[in-house]
């Protein structure tokens, strides 16, 4: 059990709050490791409780964003310090279940649940008897939808070792007795078949028609009508068949808003890395997007002049980029190399500064709707760093018009316009330690760009953005806690 989750737990016993985690406790390890929901089942009367509870334990709510969220069920995360791990809490105030979609039932069997209960591991839960009856409802409803039908396929077999699990320890006449009582409309003959086609299990065609039979008797516990349940699970199931083929988004987002997370520092400190660690971790639970500010997608306005570019550095090698901003960011370069650049490369830099102010803006917005961007690199206030302002200031004309001080003011502003992000993560190594990353690399940079790199990146600065700095020269497990303890921070 994740130190996290042990503290709920306790905090939860020791309060008195009646609770217990109702449903898929055939896998409440994997739930007590972080590794799936944790369902919990909370009285009403004792909602505001728990939520104090929550809140003393750094657990922060977030909200689904796709088609309809379902009542009476709030959403709740918190990192787990030690393992990096993000505990979801799953949080029922009413027993809202049915299609894994649409859950279009509200039963009122909160009380059976919650009167009936085991402890195991410090956990409450239902009796085995309860939970059948829980586990059958929601089998069976899967069984009168094709699009349920093709989920369940996907797990038949967890079904199958969960249903006999249920049944290990005893018969399912006290489950039928509790399906008298508390759903009084439910004919216990029919639920009996139900768990028996499930058990066997029956023919497809055999479950569908029983599924069908109980769905009609639970009629009077619906939420919507047939058709607008109906409408809104195909609704759901074309989100879900399209983040899956697009590998898009997840719908929730912390109920606090977005943040753009910038990861800078020198070339070999270990971006890409714990960029990717980062976009996996919290991609599992929320909606994530990962942008590069130092290569930005060219848009309508740059996309021409940009397809040229590798034309020119063919042609033209000492105007490349990286050349220039070395040459131009030297260690103390004569006011000639400073100001008599070529007009191709200034332009080349006003034409990448639209790019990347178009991708930042876009990325605020998305960060402002509730998306986490995680951005590789991002400007800073010095001029001439990596990804900043690379034109000098160019002194006045005697002739009163300079072409240079045109272009470096219209670069100046564009990188201005650029929202700040809500966090930098500022990533730093030994200048050996990069070198020895860098040589060890599929692509590798020369160790010329790298020692440069290494020295202009080492003194950024981001006006009021919050800054965590963290050295890389360490095991790699210690880094990546370490930033998704920031990352979380921030959130």
């Amino acid at each position: 059990m994740l130190i996290s989750v042990h503290r709920l737990v306790e905090a939860l016993n020791g309060s008195a709050i009646r609770y217990c985690h109702w449903k898929s406790n055939i896998a409440l390890a994997k739930s007590l490791a972080g590794q799936t929901d944790i369902d919990l089942l909370i009285h009403r009367k004792d909602a505001s409780r728990f939520r104090v509870i929550l809140d003393q334990l750094c657990f922060r709510p977030a909200i689904l964003t796709d088609g309809e969220a379902f009542p009476s069920v709030e959403h709740y995360y918190a990192l787990d310090e030690e393992s990096g791990v993000l505990v979801h809490v799953h949080a029922y105030y009413r027993v809202i279940t049915g299609e894994s979609l649409a859950k279009n039932y509200r039963l009122p069997i909160e009380e059976m649940l919650l009167q009936n209960t085991r402890e195991v591991d410090s956990v409450r839960l239902p009796t085995k008897s309860a939970e059948l009856v829980v586990f059958t409802v929601r089998m069976m409803l899967k069984h009168t939808s094709a699009m349920e039908l093709v989920l369940l396929g996907r797990y038949w077999k967890d079904v199958q070792q969960e249903i006999e699990w249920l049944l290990e320890t005893g018969s399912i006449d006290e489950t039928l007795s509790l399906v008298q009582c508390w759903l009084p409309s439910l004919d216990t003959a029919l639920f009996a078949d139900c768990i028996a086609a499930l058990k066997a299990p029956a023919p497809l065609l055999q479950r569908v028609r029983l599924g069908h039979q109980l769905r009609a008797q639970l009629s009077p516990y619906s939420r919507h009508s047939a058709l607008r349940a109906w409408l809104g699970e195909a609704q759901k199931f074309t989100i879900m068949a399209r983040r899956r083929l697009m590998r898009s988004q997840r719908g929730m987002i912390p109920r606090s808003g977005g943040a753009i997370i910038a990861f800078v520092g020198s070339e070999a400190t270990g971006k890409s890395s714990l960029l990717a660690e980062m976009n996996r971790w919290l991609g599992e639970h929320f909606a994530v997007e990962q942008i590069h500010v130092g290569k930005p997608k060219a848009s309508a306005l740059t996309f021409i002049p940009n397809s040229l570019v590798p034309a020119l550095r063919a042609k033209l090698p000492a105007y490349r980029t990286t050349h220039l901003e070395a040459q131009y960011a030297g260690k103390e370069p004569s006011e000639k190399k400073r100001t008599d650049y070529p007009l191709i490369s200034a332009v080349r830099s006003i034409l990448l500064a639209y790019d990347r102010r178009l991708l930042l803006t876009r990325a605020y917005s998305r960060a402002s709707n509730g998306t986490i961007v995680l951005s590789d690199r991002y400007p800073s206030l010095v001029n001439g760093a990596p990804d900043s302002p690379q034109l000098p200031e160019v002194p006045p004309s005697a002739r009163g018009y300079s072409v240079r001080q045109q272009l470096a003011r219209i670069e100046a502003r564009l990188y201005r316009e650029i929202p700040p992000p809500d966090l930098i993560i500022y990533l730093s190594a030994p200048l050996e330690v990069t070198i020895l990353r860098n040589a060890s690399r599929g692509k590798k940079e020369p160790e010329d760009y790298v020692r440069w790199r290494h020295t202009r990146s080492s003194n950024l600065e981001f006006g009021k953005t919050p800054v965590c700095r963290i050295n890389t020269d360490q095991p790699l497990d210690q880094t990546v806690l370490e930033v998704k303890r920031a990352v979380w921070n921030a959130l």
